[in-house]
Order: C-alpha cells, then structure tokens, then sequence
C-alpha cells in the first residue's frame, strides 16, 4: 500500500503531487477513513501527516520564534528552511531546502534551455512546464518556511474531507484595461459533483460593453476529497485530471476566442512535510490547449498555449463557522482578462498573472469569494456562495 514519503525527497511528490492516496494512508494508521467526521475534520490527524503527533515547536519563547521568522526572510529568501533551522526543526527545514534547491536548478535549466535553443517553437513547451515547476516549487519553500515558523500551533484550520454536491456563485467584477472598453462584469457560476466527478460552468458578462466568457469544466479526481457519500479523505490532498472549453467573444471589437484545453492538477496539504506546516497546502498544474481566434469573417486560426499553474494557501478555521481558505498564486494563462505581465525588456508578455484569492463560509450554506489578479490587465472580483443543501 502507498504511504507517504518520509525523505528530503519530498520535492518529488509535490512535483507529481502523487502523494499516497490519504484515505489508504488512514488505514494503513489503523484508522479508516469511514471513521472520519462528516463535514469539516477536526484538526488534522496524526495518521493524516507522516510526522510526529505534536508540533514540536510547542512552548518556544516568543523570541526564538521572531528569530525564525527573520531567518526565514534573511538569509531565507536565498536559503529555505532556514526559518526552520533556527526554531529546531531541521527535519523539515532540510525539506524544504530540498525543494528550493530543485526549484533552482529548474529554473536554470529552463532558462538555459531557451537560451540555447532561442526559444525555439519545437521545444518551448518542455521549457515553460519546467520553468514554471520551478519557479513554483521555489516560491512554495520559501513561503512554507514562513508559514511555519509563525502558524499557531495546529495550524490556522483543517481542509474539508467532504465536498458538497452543489455550490453556486453570483458576482460582480471590474477590470482595468486600458486596451478594451469594458469594466463591469456579472458572474454566475455553478459547480455540480458525483463523487469524483465534476461538472463546472461559469459566465464574465460585460455590463458596459458587448463582451462575454463562458466557460465548461467536466474534471475527475483520482484521490482526494469527494461528495459525502464517497470514501471520506483523510486530508485536502488531490489530484484531478480537467478538460475545460472556454469561448470568449469581443463582439465590439470584432473578434472571438475559442479555447480547448487538458489540465493535471493537484493539492499537497503540507502536513505531509513536517508538523509545523499543518494548516497549509501547495497546488500545481500543468495544461495544454488549442486556441482557435477569428477576427471578423476569417477563418479560425489556431494557436497552442500552454497553462501551468502554481499556489501555496492555508486553511482557515477548524471548526464551526467562519470556515474556508486562502491562498497566492502564478497563472501562466494569457487569455484571460488579466493576461500576461507587461514588463519591461524582453521578458514582457512571457509570464502570466498573479493573484491572491480567499474563500470564506460563515455558516453552511452562505459564504463569499474574492481574488484580485494583476496581470497587463487588472481584475477585481467578489461572489456569493450557496450551498442548497448546506455543508456536507
């Protein structure tokens, strides 16, 4: 049976984000996953971490822990862990070394790969996917060493072990372009669920122009939290396989957009690193498409793009209401409203957009979702959530 990784190697399974399946990982403990809790888990349990009961950071003066704090930013920005190193927790701290380090030298050998081959259409693929990877794995050390060394003991919440069937959204958003005439959006959106699988649609409707997105998800996920009347999970780790068509119309501005894509992506609750991380996650994607643009009576023209993702987040809450997450994240996409980041030289228009978005629940059915992107463009959103039937 599966089990979790228990070496510096960890980097590997948040690569793949093939961590053991949590709800064998509970078995393998003696504790079985129909044992857990309906809803929200408790604190996240000692079989759901391949370490220690207890945090061993417990009754360390306020000193040491500002002490760890500062280190995690200098010299932790160059050496993760080292917020690790000073609060006694080498372990981890070594962890999480190991994955700057892999995320270095992935991002060197992306940006060397480029600069070898100029870039070249025939190998551009491999080269962003590695860069990317790197950069993420780069980002979440150094943001899980500082994570770590301030969270409160037992982390600041515990994941859902249990999605609900039905959940729905109505926003508005603003977005600044100074390419485009529009500003204000409507956005509905609604997630439907059986089991492992997911059916998604969601609409950005201009109120002040002639320009919508509409968007279709249909997903799979192979380990990981699911309805209720599935295998509860022991944890907030999954791993999912997405196909999305997304179809984007500027009718103003006489063109439109239409987007085929395939996505692997995944979460690492990062309690499987080391106890001090309890309470926080990592994701990562890598995903591919075919976008087909028509400009007036063309043809369609089509264009790959290449969609990776990264984002370090933590769970807030562990029981009772307010519940939910948050989290920071790079989206390497283009095509959406925020697009890519306008710098200067000639690294302009090759990364994407970052983000900061945060889910919150007070009480099991309502609750409200913000995110602001920053990209060439600048997005805004905030949405109420309903749950019909409540929190599973």
């Amino acid at each position: 049976m599966l089990r979790p990784p228990r070496t510096t190697g960890h980097f590997l399974a948040l690569l793949a984000l093939l961590v053991a399946a949590p709800a064998q990982a509970d078995e393998a403990e003696g504790h079985p996953a129909s044992a857990a809790p309906s809803g929200w888990s408790s604190a996240a349990p000692a079989s759901a971490a391949p370490v220690s009961a207890a945090p061993a950071t417990h009754g360390i003066s306020p000193g040491r822990r500002a002490l760890a704090a500062t280190g995690a930013v200098i010299p932790g920005l160059l050496v993760h862990g080292t917020g690790h190193f000073l609060l006694g927790e080498g372990r981890t701290g070594m962890s999480l070394l190991a994955l700057g380090g892999a995320g270095t030298g992935l991002v060197i050998g992306g940006l060397g790969g480029a600069a070898v081959t100029g870039a070249s259409r025939r190998v551009i693929a491999p080269i962003v996917l590695t860069t990317v990877t790197g950069a993420g794995l780069f980002g979440i050390s150094l943001l899980a060493d500082l994570y770590g060394v301030l969270a409160p003991e037992g982390g600041t919440g515990s994941p859902l072990t249990a999605l609900p069937w039905v959940e729905t959204q109505l926003g508005v958003a603003y977005v600044y372009d100074p390419t485009f005439a529009y500003r204000s959006f409507l956005v509905p959106g609604m997630d439907l669920r059986l089991r492992s699988l997911r059916l998604s649609g969601s609409g950005w409707f201009a109120l002040n122009d002639d320009n919508a997105r509409l968007r279709g998800e249909m997903a799979y996920r192979f380990l990981g939290p699911g309805t209720p009347d599935g295998p509860r999970a022991a944890d907030g780790s999954f791993l999912e396989l997405e196909g999305a068509l997304t179809h984007h119309r500027y009718t103003s501005d006489g063109f439109s957009t239409v987007t085929g894509e395939v996505t692997l992506k995944g979460r690492l609750d990062l309690a499987h690193i080391g106890p001090t991380l309890r309470g926080s996650f990592a994701e990562m994607g890598w995903g591919i498409g075919l976008e087909a643009y028509r400009h007036g009576r063309r043809e369609f023209e089509g264009n790959e793009i290449l969609t990776p993702h990264f984002a370090f987040g933590m769970y807030l809450g562990h029981e009772g209401y307010p519940r939910g997450e948050a989290k920071v994240f790079y989206d390497h996409r283009h095509d959406g409203y925020a697009g890519g980041a306008k710098l200067t030289g000639l690294g302009s228009g090759v990364p994407g957009h970052i983000g900061v978005q945060g889910r919150l629940y007070a009480s099991p059915r309502w609750g409200l979702l913000a995110d602001v992107q920053a990209g060439s463009a600048y997005v805004g959103r905030l949405s109420l959530l309903m749950r019909p039937g409540g929190s599973p």
